[in-house]
């Protein structure tokens, strides 16, 4: 780290350090600051005017305390957050600035440069959010190299999970139905960000809305049609035979989170066997054609199974299970975690409580996605309830745990007889 003190040094005092009289003005300015004494051949031979000597360690933390630090310690420890304190001072300063185009062009060359982008991106729209600032939003909104089709998956993940998070706090009726119709807040939030907890509040209410729009693509008429029966599901309302035919059959260019979200749909609503043996084979071809994509195709059926227990969907899920083990980007932490909870959902039911404990014990909870987490939490507190009672270990913590996490979620299908039921 010394090479980086050297830098450190150079922007504290201001000036490169490249001759004898800087080296005497540095000794000057160290003493007059700190108080410290050193000899400018200490400060030459540092900074390869004479013969390089490796610094006493008493005369690296003199040095270190001249640039704001506790010691030379301090300095290694801290130096790469330091360095990095002007990107983000200068996205506050374009943000006091309050203008849109010079905020749009230091994200563009965030983005050209990969320094930052998502977290930066994501910092301006909640900051022009809590302004109520819709221009501005649409402007990020509407850039061209800011769309979904433009951008990794993996930064869309995190750009709609961060964004989507802070509606959880935030109430603006109008700003956000102005933000439901601008198509890319669909793709990078609306899409992403689904957030179970709150089918029956403010998501469900977005869904609503985007019902009732007539000028809407496809895909975004595909995905609401598809929550909206979700949600009436859990709610214990019966979807309409309407809605039902509004769900398309299968397509193979689908996104396969899509597809796997209306081949659970639509194996968990079809009262035709027929019907099912064509949504398998359908399903089985995509994983036969795009292996590398099983863990999106089968998550959302592995939250379907978990909730509606549905036979031939849970075993299709648990047949394929063992495909889910390819993780190259961050989100499929959370997707291969809701595999690992639907498989100790199998394992509990055969009564194999001491490989589904192990399972539980060590799923990354930390990667779940925020949209899941909390409805996911429900069932990993009730399978740790039902392996300690399978095992013969104590419960009542457990019992509490549960019906803490079951007043977070308020859904009628929830209820004492759904979960005595659930293993049967």
């Amino acid at each position: 780290m010394i090479d980086e003190l050297k830098l450190e040094l150079e922007k504290t005092f201001n000036r490169k350090i490249s001759d004898r009289g800087a080296c005497e003005a540095l000794v000057q300015d160290i003493y007059e600051k700190t108080g410290a004494v050193l000899s400018y051949n200490t400060v030459r031979r540092l900074f390869g005017l004479a013969e390089f000597r490796k610094p006493r360690e008493s005369t690296l933390d003199q040095l270190a305390m001249y640039c704001g630090f506790r010691s030379f310690k301090d300095f290694s420890q801290r130096y790469t957050d330091v360095d990095i304190w002007p990107t983000w001072e200068n996205l506050y300063v374009s943000l006091a600035q309050n203008n849109a185009q010079e905020m749009l062009e230091m994200l563009k060359y965030r983005k050209a440069r990969q320094e930052y982008f998502t977290i930066s991106y994501t910092i301006c729209f909640r900051e022009l959010l809590n302004r109520a600032d819709i221009e501005s939003l649409r402007v990020l909104l509407r850039e061209p190299a800011f769309q979904f089709a433009q951008l990794p998956y993996d930064e869309v993940a995190q750009i709609g999970v961060l964004i989507g998070l802070h509606f959880r706090n935030f109430d603006h009726e109008s700003l956000e139905q102005s933000l439901l119709l601008e198509p890319n807040f669909r793709d990078l939030v609306f899409k992403i960000f689904v957030d179970y907890s709150s089918l029956n509040q403010k998501y469900g209410n977005w869904i609503a809305y985007l019902s009732r729009q007539e000028k809407l693509d496809l895909e975004t008429n595909v995905f609401i049609t598809a929550l909206e029966i979700w949600r009436r599901l859990i709610m214990r309302i019966e979807p309409s035979p309407m809605l039902l035919k509004k769900i398309p059959v299968l397509n193979q260019d689908m996104h396969p989170i899509l597809f796997g979200r209306i081949f659970g749909i639509k194996m968990l609503t079809s009262k035709s066997e027929k019907e099912k043996e064509k949504l398998i084979k359908a399903m089985s071809m995509r994983l036969k054609q795009e292996p590398n994509f099983s863990t999106e195709l089968l998550y959302e059926p592995a939250v379907q199974s978990l909730v509606f227990r549905n036979r031939e969907l849970m075993e299709f899920v648990y047949e394929n299970n063992y495909r889910i083990n390819d993780i190259k980007f961050w989100y499929h932490f959370s997707q291969v975690s809701i595999h690992r909870i639907f498989e100790a959902s199998i394992l509990i039911q055969q009564g194999d409580y001491t490989k589904a404990k192990s399972i539980i014990e060590h799923i990354p909870y930390g990667h779940i996605r925020h949209g899941y987490r909390e409805f996911l939490e429900l069932f990993v507190s009730f399978f740790r309830l039902k392996i300690a009672t399978g095992l013969g270990n104590k419960t009542e913590q457990l019992i509490l745990e549960f019906q803490t996490y079951r007043s977070k979620i308020d859904y009628p299908i929830f209820n004492d007889a759904y979960f005595n039921a659930y293993f049967d």
